[in-house]
């Protein structure tokens, strides 16, 4: 009996190699079966199937013969079936992460925005710019780069100030928003006309003062003020390889 390739991950789940499967129906169809049989008997606990665009005939087979979306990404899309009844299948994209910025001048101005969406319902509501990372970008780095894409200040990063999480994120996800302290290293506006419908400097006295501004943005700005924020170490293979990876935490003499 020949199975079709695969690996098996460390929780004793078998992945199938997308690349190296049989285009032909039957012969998928065939070798899944006797696939199948072969890991059940070898006490594997589920099957991984990620299939791409040249491979997206089988999804209606995979389907048939148990499989369920797990979740796509742009050139594919995976399968899951559980081979013993109680295998755990971890959950995938349960949350957006976003980050936004309280940018403080030394003169005592901060750096103000107004949604289009809010224009009419709350002119004045001014929030702090910010937005959604982009795919394998650090929580410093989608900070600055938002605040700069939204109104042309260029800036640096200095901490994280707080988080917020909520459940009623895009597409269903819960969400998780960082506020980050950056220091400015430019003073003229270029506002993103597409976003936004004000963007100016403040003074923070009149920033905390105002009745149009929310409860959590004054209460952030105040905590920016006191310097009480996490500030960023990047370590190089700090887990298991030699990636990146970026921790905040409160520093230290």
């Amino acid at each position: 009996m020949k199975t079709l390739t695969c690996t098996v991950d460390k929780y004793n789940g078998i992945h199938v190699d997308g690349e190296a499967l049989p285009a032909d129906p039957k012969v998928f169809l065939q070798a899944l079966l006797e696939s199948q049989q072969h890991w059940q008997q070898q006490a594997h606990k589920l099957i991984w199937l990620s299939l791409g665009p040249d491979f997206s005939h089988l999804i209606s087979m995979a389907l048939a013969q148990g499989f369920s979306y797990h979740h796509c990404d742009d050139d594919h899309v995976t399968m899951i079936k559980r081979l013993q009844a109680n295998a755990f299948v971890p959950g995938f994209a349960t949350h957006t992460i976003g980050a936004g910025a309280v940018v403080l001048s030394d003169d005592g101005h901060i750096l103000a925005v107004v949604e289009k969406s809010h224009f009419n319902s709350k002119p004045n509501y001014f929030k702090l710019p910010g937005g959604m990372l982009e795919r394998g970008e650090h929580i410093a780095d989608g900070a600055v780069r938002e605040v700069f894409e939204e109104t042309g200040i260029k800036t640096q990063f200095e901490g994280v100030v707080c988080f917020r999480h909520h459940h009623i994120g895009e597409f269903g996800t819960s969400n998780i928003y960082a506020v980050c302290k950056l220091k400015p290293l430019s003073f003229n506006i270029t506002m993103d006309s597409e976003e936004l419908c004000k963007a100016q400097w403040m003074p923070v006295s009149d920033y905390l003062s105002s009745p149009d501004i929310s409860a959590h943005n004054k209460h952030v700005v105040a905590a920016a003020l006191g310097e009480q924020y996490l500030t960023s170490i990047n370590i190089s293979g700090y887990m298991s390889n030699d990636e990146e990876y970026e921790i905040y935490s409160p520093e230290c003499s």
